[in-house]
């Protein structure tokens, strides 16, 4: 269809409303609340989105503070290497959780960029990163205790078996 075809074939309501001959007239405020609609549909999409994300990422911390309690009850004090181990479950759990909440934060942020969300966001990310940081240094440390002490108990294992 040519551009003067598409002309010819307007015509003009009594509010003066131009719209296709063959169409029943719409008036601009309705059409741009129905790509609104459109718009708003998103929204809430992108908002539902990042609650489940959130909501995700509380769930993995919490699972990981119980689990991580739970084993702490059942420890006994003789089982040495339990106790580290514990903590390495708990400082995944928690490090993993932060990512997911760093996620949803991301896509907070694109769906409603204001420069004060912004440099929150930043604020946020950054402290949840150096978090992360510090959990996974802990995480190595306490895994390279575990590695020593694992190698000092077969040592003293040897030793029994040799003065028998």
């Amino acid at each position: 269809m040519s551009l003067a075809a598409t002309f010819n074939d307007l015509s003009t309501t009594t509010a003066g409303i131009l719209h296709l001959s063959d169409q029943e007239p719409v008036h601009a405020a309705v059409a741009a609340m129905q790509n609104n609609l459109f718009i708003v549909g998103l929204d809430a999409l992108s908002i539902l989105i990042a609650t489940v994300i959130g909501y995700v990422g509380v769930l993995v911390m919490a699972y990981g503070c119980l689990r991580a309690l739970y084993d702490f009850l059942l420890f006994t004090g003789s089982q040495e290497h339990k106790l580290p181990m514990v903590r390495i479950h708990l400082g995944k759990h928690l490090a993993l959780g932060l990512e997911f909440l760093v996620g949803k934060d991301i896509v907070e942020s694109i769906v409603h960029p204001t420069w004060d969300d912004l440099g929150k966001l930043g604020a946020i990310i950054i402290l949840r990163t150096v978090v992360t940081i510090f959990l996974s240094r802990e995480l190595q440390s306490v895994e390279q205790e575990i590695k020593v002490e694992g190698k000092e108990l077969a040592l003293e294992k040897k030793r029994s078996k040799l003065r028998k």
